[in-house]
């Protein structure tokens, strides 16, 4: 598909960060003399190539190396710490770290601990190799290696909020089906045309690559959100698309610079608090796509389409099951659940992860003929619309009463003053779990804890928040979710 692209649309360009843009006959001639490269290393076929990198067009550029050359990808999140490094590194086997500057020092202790080559993308006189060094080195003849679609090609490594993260495996077949999958709402993507990552391409936005290259439209990479440079280019007429977090949405709004140009502004990882969707509606029309996915099922579980986002009920789901996927919400006796019942969501498509790296047993308690437990809670409508509640291990037992965080969430969130509200289950020796609410507040806005319990008391009886804490912010992990984790730490009074 790469090199078809390559061959298709020469002088397109393919990747652009803002310093460095490569046409694709110059990204896939790199490519390839790269991929030969690691030949010469010695570096096998199937082996686990690591990339510890911020967004730049190097990424781009030994993503499609690793893929041409049959290596697998290993992109770890910058914002993580060296003990992270060192786990995934020892976890995947890798071979070679590619790295920016930035993680120098981080890339210098892993040599040291593990011996493995380790590549800057920018000259370093104090590392034997560089990318441009080792692509100068090599000549750029496509070498046919092994093609077997259900080979690995990712092993991406979940969030880790409940212990030690899991590697899943991605296949070449996987990663192709996802691409598939998001042209399906996305397309038509037309020739030349440039798609916004603002999130980093270790994670989620790294998905959006692959789509994009082989309809011969770009990819720009932002190395750090930036909401002014974000309006900025909306304003250029080949950037259609934006790739966003919802914690964007309000730096966004907030850095407002006249004419909007984003057709299509494509997010996911979180929920949006219905105030600020409601002005992001308000200020940049029908143009908002939710997908849900994670990372044993990238992407694309439900899709909440533009068309969607302006019903007012259904807004506030994760949309219906993506048009190639298989979607289903079951109560605990395994049969499907009734609408308004709620479930666990079950997943069943060709995108799917081929199992946990290392992790037979794991891999084996994910899967129940042929579906994928997705440990999300859920329920639907009589329209299929699927409303998350939160994660399995998330649900709170108070006073024998299972409670689920979203619909507490969710109905703290209609109160005016309120961005964000995250709920959870803190240990009480009479109810068990009492439901406990942390909520940040519109900046202009102000309103006490009391207030916003006798607001939602009458709506959620049983479920209303017995204690309620108003934060400036909301902790967050490296992976732009809620750190649920600290803020159970700083509820219990561990300010460190």
């Amino acid at each position: 598909m790469l090199r078809r692209a390559a061959a298709s649309y020469r002088q397109v360009v393919a990747v652009d960060d803002g310093t460095t843009a490569r046409t694709f006959e110059a990204l896939m001639g790199r490519a390839e003399r790269l991929a030969n490269a690691l030949d010469n290393l010695d570096i096998p076929e199937g082996a686990s190539i690591g990339i510890l990198s911020e967004n730049r067009t190097e990424f781009i550029e030994a993503d499609c190396a690793i893929a041409l050359g049959r290596r697998v990808r290993v992109a770890m999140n910058g914002r993580l710490h060296l003990d992270d490094f060192r786990y995934v590194i020892a976890d995947a086997d890798v071979r070679l770290l590619f790295f920016s500057a930035d993680h120098a020092e981080s890339a210098r202790a892993i040599a040291d601990e593990f011996g493995i080559v380790v590549v800057p993308f920018d000259p370093d006189p104090d590392f034997v190799h560089s990318l441009s060094s080792l692509i100068d080195s090599a000549d750029g003849t496509p070498r046919q290696r092994d093609d077997a679609p259900e080979n690995a090609a990712w092993i991406s490594y979940t969030s880790g909020t409940t212990g030690r993260p899991k590697g899943v495996v991605l296949s070449h077949r996987a990663l192709r089906e996802v691409a598939l999958n998001l042209l399906l709402e996305l397309g038509p993507v037309v020739q030349g045309e440039m798609v916004l990552l603002t999130q980093a391409v270790s994670h989620a936005s790294g998905y959006l690559v692959l789509p994009y290259l082989i309809s011969g439209a770009g990819v720009h990479l932002m190395p750090k959100f930036d909401p002014d440079r974000v309006w900025e280019l909306s304003r250029r007429d080949e950037f259609r698309t934006l790739k966003a977090v919802p914690a964007m949405f309000e730096p966004l709004l907030e850095a407002e610079r006249g004419r909007w140009g984003f057709e299509t502004i494509v997010y996911g990882a979180s929920s949006v608090a219905l105030p600020v969707l409601e002005r992001a509606l308000d200020r940049f029309g029908p143009s908002l796509i939710q997908d849900y996915g994670q990372s044993e099922a990238p992407m694309t579980i439900t899709c909440l389409a533009k068309r969607d986002h302006l019903d007012q009920s259904a807004r506030q789901s994760a949309g219906r099951p993506w048009r190639s996927v298989a979607v289903e919400v079951r109560a605990e006796d395994g049969g499907i659940a009734a609408p308004g019942e709620v479930g666990e969501v079950f997943v069943r498509g060709s995108h799917m992860m081929s199992g946990y790296h290392r992790k037979p047993e794991a891999t084996a308690a994910a899967f129940v003929d042929g579906w994928l437990r997705t440990k999300d809670i859920a329920r639907t409508d009589e329209r299929g619309y699927v409303y998350l509640q939160g994660r399995s291990d998330e649900m709170i037992n108070s006073g024998g009463y299972n409670i689920a965080p979203r619909e507490v969430e969710d109905v703290l969130a209609t109160h005016v003053a309120v961005s964000e509200a995250v709920v959870l289950g803190m240990p009480d020796p009479r109810w068990g779990d009492a439901v406990t609410a942390v909520v940040r507040l519109d900046g202009s806005k102000q309103v006490s804890g009391q207030e916003l319990i006798d607001f939602v008391s009458p709506r959620l009886g049983i479920r209303t928040p017995r204690r309620l804490e108003v934060w400036d912010s909301i902790p967050r992990t490296p992976y732009g979710k809620v750190d649920r984790i600290a803020l159970r730490g700083r509820l219990n009074g561990d300010h460190s």
